[in-house]
C-alpha cells in the first residue's frame, strides 16, 4: 500500500519521499523534512517506528498511518508526537487502479486543519470518505474484517475436510454463492500475516464472533429439531435488515 499511496500523491502533485529498509533516507531525515508523514508499515513494528520519528517532527507538520486497525495505532501516535495526527485506512488494496468509489476511513487525532485538508484530498480525487472515532473504527472493523475473515477461514476449512468436488460446487453455484467462492479464492494473494494481526489485534474481535457464535448454535438446534416454526421466525427477522440495506446501497449508486 505504500508503494500504491507513493504513485498516487505523485499523481496529485506531490514531491513524494521514501524511507524503508533499503534506502539511504532514514525515517527521522523524512520525519524532520517533510509536510506529511504517511506510515505504511507492518503493525507489529509500527509503534517502534512511531517512537522513532515522532519526537524529531514539527509541530506543524501530519503524521498519518495506513493501518487496518485504529484506536492503539492513534494513540501511539499522539503519544509520541505533538505535531497534527489523523488515522486513516483505505479500505481497499493495493490491485485497485484508482481510488475513485473507494472507501477511506478516516480518524481524527490531533488538529483540524489537517484533518479537513487530508479529507478534501481524497474526496478530489473522488474516494467515498467517512470519518470514524478510533474507537468505533474498531469496534466496526471487528465485524466487517475479522468476522468476514473468520467465516471465510471456517468455510475454506470446511470444503477441504469433507472432500467435496470442487468442480461440482462451481458447477452448481448460486451467483450469491459463486461471489463467496469468488472471495475466498482471493485470500491465496493475501498475506496471513497481516490477516493474523487484525483478528489478533482488534479488541472486539471476540465480541463479534462470539455474538455470531451464538446465532450459529441456535441456528443449528433449529435445524437438528426440524424446527420449521423456528426457522422461519429467525428468517423472517434477519428479512427487517433488508429495506435498511437496499436502501444504503441505492443511495450509493
Amino acid at each position: 500500500m505504500g508503494k500504491w499511496f507513493s504513485a498516487f500523491f505523485s499523481q496529485a502533485g506531490f514531491e513524494v519521499m521514501i524511507s524503508d529498509i533499503d534506502t539511504e533516507l532514514t525515517p527521522e531525515d523524512l520525519a524532520r523534512r517533510c509536510d506529511i508523514t504517511v506510515l505504511s508499515l507492518p503493525m507489529e513494528i509500527f509503534p517502534d517506528v512511531v517512537r522513532q520519528i515522532g519526537p524529531v517532527m514539527p509541530d506543524a507538520a501530519l503524521l498519518t498511518d495506513l493501518c487496518s486497525l485504529k484506536q492503539t495505532q492513534v494513540q501511539c501516535m499522539l503519544d509520541h508526537t505533538s505535531c497534527n495526527v489523523v488515522g486513516t485506512h483505505p479500505l481497499f488494496g493495493p490491485a485497485e487502479r484508482s481510488i475513485q468509489g473507494r472507501r477511506v476511513a478516516i480518524c481524527p487525532g490531533r488538529g483540524q486543519r489537517w484533518l479537513v485538508w487530508w479529507e478534501a484530498l481524497f474526496r478530489s480525487r473522488k474516494a467515498k470518505t467517512t470519518i470514524f472515532s478510533p474507537e468505533e473504527h474498531d469496534r466496526t472493523m471487528a465485524w466487517v474484517q475479522a468476522l468476514n475473515h473468520f467465516i471465510l477461514l471456517c468455510l475454506g476449512k470446511a470444503l477441504e475436510e469433507d472432500g467435496i468436488n470442487l468442480n461440482h460446487v462451481m458447477e452448481l453455484a448460486t451467483p450469491s454463492f459463486e461471489r463467496q467462492l469468488h472471495i475466498l479464492a482471493r485470500l491465496c494473494h493475501q498475506d496471513p500475516e497481516l490477516y493474523a494481526t487484525i483478528q489478533l489485534g482488534n479488541p472486539y474481535t471476540g465480541s463479534a464472533i462470539e455474538t455470531f457464535n451464538k446465532y450459529a448454535r441456535q441456528l443449528m438446534e433449529i435445524l437438528s429439531g426440524r424446527n420449521r416454526r423456528e426457522f422461519i421466525s429467525m428468517f423472517r427477522e434477519v428479512q427487517e435488515l433488508g429495506p435498511y440495506l437496499l436502501k444504503h446501497f441505492e443511495e450509493e449508486h
